[in-house]
């Protein structure tokens, strides 16, 4: 039979890694738990305080004769891998019934876009008879259980990401800028946010001591397989997975914004002033059903703060993103990630200002965030099969040398 696996807060500011474990699993226990391509890499509120990095819980769809050895084993596998010492907080849900899965997307929207209370997901749980384990305070329960609803129906993109050797975590990566360059020339545009050419940039490799060597984003597991494929780098990694996910899809930004703190969404009104504050950042006061919302885009979003400081008064605009809590300082404050310009003022002279999306430039850009190159590429229909090469491992050869140059 086939059940639905949720995981979520195994990682720590130290190390370790959510995905690297869902790896491990289809890797060390691929006898006993044969993992489905393709697992989910599910992203949540980018806006939660209480997160480690990206905020991303994974989801496996396994086939086992036994349910319950099974739990057993995931839950070894749980303790093993989880960074409880350095404060991961982890969670892992058991779906005997996959045909249970849309009664968890209401939590999953949820968990997308505002703060969700895990007391209330216990209680879920139990009323559903779901099984479930937990590691340190069990934060990790919110992610694990939302990610059991995200469907694959929906707007999706692929990333294959990729595994240190233990003996390299927290090492310096080694991968040659020129080949992740011309990865991204020869792929685009069915990879993308792999190089910020703004800031010659490589931005497929993480800096932290976690077990992630590269990570290439795509709109099909062949593209991210191919794009990795011309990676060149000196490290002997351990292996690699690809994952269908939400990631680059603004699904955290599908709903009018409530305003709440740490809620995600968006607000639409009329500009009433601009103004470029210090550090650069832009502050923008928006008229919203007759309130005032500040608003702010700040410097290193790049393309977007630049274009926000040619806004008018008058302006109509569409702004999406997360709301910051107050301070002594200021208000609650909108942090800008997209904005749309619905409409121009007719007195403003000399405008150099479209109508049109506007987002960060890739740097900036958070692991929700749709890239424009998507916009009108959504994905639909069936699921692609699983590819040739979306699971490698424990070890894969040594890859090309780095050229000296």
């Amino acid at each position: 039979m086939r059940c639905l696996v949720g995981i979520d807060d195994t990682d720590s500011s130290r190390g370790y890694c959510t995905t690297y474990l869902a790896f491990r699993i289809a890797v060390d226990l691929k006898a006993d738990l044969p993992v489905v391509p393709y697992p989910r890499l599910v992203r949540l509120n980018p806006n939660i305080p209480f997160k480690t990095r990206g905020n991303a819980a994974v989801c496996l769809l396994i086939d086992t004769a036994d349910p319950d050895k099974a739990f057993r084993l995931l839950g070894a596998k749980l303790a093993d891998l989880s960074d409880v010492a350095g404060g991961a907080n982890s969670g892992l849900v058991f779906l005997d019934d996959p045909g249970l899965a849309p009664s968890f997307e209401p939590l999953y929207r949820r968990a997308l876009s505002q703060v969700v209370n895990p007391a209330g997901v216990r209680t879920f749980l139990r009323e559903m008879g779901v099984r479930f384990t937990t590691l340190g305070n069990g934060m990790g329960l919110v992610g694990a259980a939302a990610s059991l609803g995200f469907a694959e129906r929906w707007d999706r993109t692929f990333e294959l990401i990729s595994y240190r050797r233990r003996g390299s975590w927290g090492l310096r990566r080694s991968i040659d800028p020129s080949s992740v360059r011309e990865m991204d020339l020869a792929t685009s545009p069915h990879t993308f946010n792999n190089y910020d050419y703004q800031k010659s940039k490589v931005l497929v490799a993480p800096h932290g001591p976690d077990p992630v060597f590269a990570g290439v984003r795509g709109d099909s597991p062949s593209a991210v397989i191919r794009g990795f494929a011309r990676l060149r780098f000196e490290e002997e990694l351990e292996g690699h997975m690809v994952y269908v996910s939400n990631q680059h899809t603004d699904a955290h930004l599908d709903r009018p914004l409530d305003w709440k703190v740490f809620s995600s969404g968006w607000v639409a009104g009329q500009v009433e002033e601009v103004e470029t504050g210090p550090g650069g950042h832009v502050y923008l006061t928006l008229i919203e059903g007759g309130r005032k919302r500040l608003c702010a885009f700040y410097e290193p979003t790049g393309d977007l703060r630049r274009t926000a400081k040619r806004l008018a008064q008058g302006d109509r605009v569409r702004l999406s993103g997360g709301v910051r809590r107050a301070t002594s300082a200021h208000e609650k404050i909108l942090n800008v990630e997209r904005m749309e310009v619905m409409a121009l003022a007719r007195a403003a002279p000399k405008r150099t200002l479209a109508r049109g999306t506007y987002i960060s430039s890739p740097r900036a850009n958070r692991h929700l965030t749709k890239p424009l190159v998507r916009y009108g590429s959504e994905a639909v229909g069936a699921m692609p099969p699983g590819a040739r090469g979306w699971l490698e491992g424990p070890a894969i050869p040594l890859k090309a040398p780095v050229r000296s140059r």
